[in-house]
């Protein structure tokens, strides 16, 4: 408790409260922090539950991520499991089988899950976006509780999302593929390819449309 700093190193349970700081590799079971945790390498744990601020110069690897807070690496991100309440930044790619988060993501690479849910607080941004499928929507709470601490409009930029099943509200995206599409309200749409089925709400705009066979 209080204030923390030490070498990185490997551990079995960490559980921190206040300021925690490690000059480099972090590699644990499973670390629970409360309050700011800054990693200047990289951290692995098989859970990790965040209440608070951390921040990673290098990768995040973790089996399950959760909590609530701002996470901010300087590289990517790959978890088993990430269900997050607030925001999420990373300098790479972030790859989980199911993410879930309430809040703002910023991905400078590929956004990929197999099950992928985001419901939007402020603005998020991916370069690009795949996965099996992919559910992408503003959220229907007024706030975040201060978290997220944005004031641009919740509207998720991409330039490319494919999935087996797409279903986007307020989107900006280049090109959208998958076998089934739903775009909602709030969608700008350069170019949807789709095989099975569209849908597309009367807000939204599309500027192309292909079939596949």
């Amino acid at each position: 408790m209080g204030d923390t700093k030490t070498a990185g190193g490997t551990f079995g349970n960490v559980k921190m409260t206040g300021n925690s700081a490690f000059s480099g590799d972090v590699d644990c079971l499973k670390l629970t922090q409360i309050g700011e945790l800054d990693v200047q390498g990289s951290l692995r744990a098989k859970e990790f539950k965040l209440t608070g601020e951390c921040e990673t110069g290098g990768r995040l690897d973790a089996g399950v991520v959760g909590g609530r807070g701002e996470i901010r690496c300087g590289s990517g991100i790959r978890g088993e499991r990430i269900d997050f309440t607030g925001s999420i930044r990373a300098n790479g790619d972030v790859e989980a089988d199911s993410l879930e988060l309430d809040g703002a993501i910023y991905v400078a690479g590929l956004l990929g899950a197999d099950s992928l849910d985001v419901k939007m607080y402020g603005p998020c941004r991916a370069k690009e976006i795949g996965g099996t499928r992919i559910r992408l929507r503003r959220s229907r709470a007024t706030k975040l509780m201060n978290l997220a601490n944005v004031k641009e409009d919740a509207v998720f930029q991409a330039e490319q999302i494919e999935g087996d099943t797409v279903e986007l509200e307020h989107a900006s995206v280049g090109v959208v593929r998958g076998n089934r599409v739903k775009l909602g309200p709030g969608c700008r749409i350069g170019r949807v390819e789709y095989r099975d089925e569209l849908n597309v709400h009367a807000g939204a705009a599309v500027k192309e449309t292909v079939k596949r066979s």
